[in-house]
């Protein structure tokens, strides 16, 4: 119980005598002596510990997103796709997002506690698709006729009718691959393939593009793709990134190998991330 008693002189609010554990207090004239029976530095509980972590770690991302100008942009259209979902809502009282670190903060922070650490195994940025986009994974072999169609349209927009490469896009690496896409409505948005290399636990990347862009769809297939490296126990990705997107596989945790060579007539650089 705290002691009350009438202090009619002003004083500073909250001051802790640390010889007898005396927190002083004053509320409209009266000073509250409140005896700390414990003292503040006691270890503190799984629950907070837990806290601490996620604001920790949450921090962490959010100052690294924030640093960076392309995940900027990403995040800032999610922010705007999250807005326009509250705006069409049922619940138009529902508050919007103001800033970019607000939002970011709040996805982030959800995914942890939703997460914990000791059972997350992906990649360091957690990323949320827009409602509408969902991903498809499938062999070759479990492929339709449609979806491998909007498959090799897609890789024929970027490729050749974007970039100029005229080269053969059926290289027979498409039957043993594993083919990771996000569509929209059916098309394809996003792509890329998962496919084995000749040295045991490394696997490849290929192919990898996106039709709609700034939208973090690289980056959530790149995640995707990893934790399925994992769970075939591969240690090691691999992949022949354009020199003009190498920030952005960096930015992703994978290192350059060797110098810049050329492939399909534009310049390339070897990549690799350690993930065993």
């Amino acid at each position: 119980m705290a002691i009350v008693r009438n202090f009619p002189h002003g004083q500073t609010s909250g001051k802790m005598n640390k010889r007898t554990n005396e927190v002083h207090r004053v509320i409209n004239g009266k000073e509250y002596v409140h005896t700390i029976e414990k003292e503040y530095e006691d270890d503190p509980s799984a629950a907070q510990k837990l806290q601490r972590a996620i604001f920790g770690k949450t921090n962490a991302i959010v100052n690294g997103i924030m640093s960076d100008p392309e995940q900027v942009k990403e995040w800032t259209a999610r922010m705007e796709e999250a807005n326009r979902a509250i705006s069409l809502s049922s619940q138009p009282s529902r508050k919007r997002w103001v800033t970019v670190r607000q939002y970011v903060y709040a996805v982030i922070s959800e995914e942890l506690k939703r997460k914990p650490a000791a059972k997350r195994r992906r990649a360091k940025l957690p990323y949320t698709l827009p409602r509408g986009v969902k991903l498809h994974v499938a062999a070759f072999s479990d492929l339709t006729a449609a979806e491998l169609y909007e498959m090799l349209k897609a890789r024929f927009h970027v490729f050749v009718c974007e970039q100029h490469i005229h080269y053969l896009d059926e290289d027979n690496i498409d039957y043993v691959a594993t083919h990771f896409s996000l569509r929209k409505r059916g098309l394809v948005v996003a792509y890329a393939r998962l496919f084995p290399d000749a040295q045991e636990g490394v696997l490849n990347i290929g192919r990898m593009l996106t039709i709609e862009r700034n939208k973090g769809f690289a980056g959530y297939l790149l995640l995707q793709m990893e934790q399925e490296a994992l769970n075939r126990g591969a240690h090691t990705l691999r992949l022949h990134a354009q020199l003009q997107v190498a920030a952005f596989y960096e930015h992703m945790g994978f290192q350059t190998v060797g110098q810049p060579f050329a492939e399909a007539g534009l310049p390339h650089i070897l990549m690799e991330k350690k993930i065993g």
